[in-house]
């Protein structure tokens, strides 16, 4: 018998996972868990949510998996349920989102001083509560965009919408957020990310 060294391509594990092996399943699992908890978080504001939202995905796609064309990329896919499932589960619980202050997705500089650290905890803050008080459309495209780094052609394939709705409501969405990063706080605050 042969050994793999290496991880099988997902195409092989989704061909093995629609037949009954569970063990590639869970490969599959592990390769997509943690991008598919922070699209999660990011839209539903709370871990606890976001694991629910996470594991309804992996219910939804093991049954929907033979129907799944393996010519194509998973990553599409499972995030276009993760964001559906996101949006579903946001609506039932009917709640406000909480102030985002986990902030295992930032990017920080190495070591920052002790004073620059608190104004950008301040400032990362300040942009989690903008993006989480957007409009849920709006939200879920900043949330794709600047978070997961996914271009417009992307999110209008997730989105199943035309490219040119996906580019006005990242305009839209980043006009809000400048607004509210302005009055939030008056100190100039990394917003130019967002004119990409």
């Amino acid at each position: 018998m042969e050994l793999e060294t290496t991880c099988p391509p997902e195409a092989v594990l989704i061909r093995r996972a629609v037949k009954g092996d569970t063990a590639a399943f869970d490969e599959l699992v592990d390769l997509h868990y943690r991008a598919l908890f922070g699209l999660a978080y990011r839209m539903l504001g709370n871990s606890e949510d976001a694991s629910d939202a996470v594991q309804e995905t992996f219910v939804k796609a093991y049954r929907a998996l033979p129907e799944f064309n393996t010519e194509k990329p998973l990553k599409p896919w499972l995030y276009r349920i993760c964001a559906n499932v996101a949006i579903d589960l946001g609506r039932s619980r009917s709640k406000a989102p909480d102030p985002l202050d986990d902030h295992q997705h930032a990017l920080r500089d190495p070591a920052p001083a002790p004073e620059e650290q608190v104004l950008e905890q301040d400032r990362e803050r300040a942009v989690h509560r903008a993006v989480a008080n957007l409009p849920e459309k709006y939200r879920q495209i900043i949330v794709l965009r600047h978070f997961h780094h996914m271009d417009v052609e992307e999110i209008a394939d997730l989105l199943n919408a035309p490219e040119g709705t996906v580019k006005s409501w990242l305009f839209r969405a980043r006009a809000i957020l400048r607004r509210e990063l302005a009055v939030l706080n008056p100190a100039p605050l990394p917003t130019e990310e967002l004119a990409r």
